[in-house]
C-alpha cells in the first residue's frame, strides 16, 4: 500500500510540473519562417500562434509610415 501511495505520489508530482524552457530555443523562427519565438510578443508585435516550446510565435507588424516602404 505504501508503494501506491509513493508511485501515486511521484506521478501528481511530475504532472504538475513545468515544462523545461531553455533560453536557447526563444529567438527560434517559427510561422513558416516569417516570425520568431519570444518569452512575449512585444507591442508592436502580433500573436500568431504557439511554438513548439510553448512560446508565443510573435510576427512583426508592417508599419505604413515605414522609412523602409517604397515611394514613387
Amino acid at each position: 500500500m505504501r508503494i501506491l501511495v509513493l508511485l501515486l505520489t511521484i506521478f501528481l508530482l511530475l504532472y504538475q510540473a513545468l515544462p523545461v524552457r531553455s533560453d536557447l530555443d526563444a529567438g527560434r523562427i517559427c510561422g513558416y519562417g516569417t516570425a520568431r519565438c519570444q518569452r512575449k510578443c512585444k507591442r508592436e508585435d502580433s500573436f500568431i500562434g504557439r511554438c513548439p516550446n510553448m512560446y508565443p510565435c510573435c510576427l512583426k507588424k508592417r508599419n505604413a509610415n515605414s522609412s523602409h516602404s517604397l515611394k514613387y
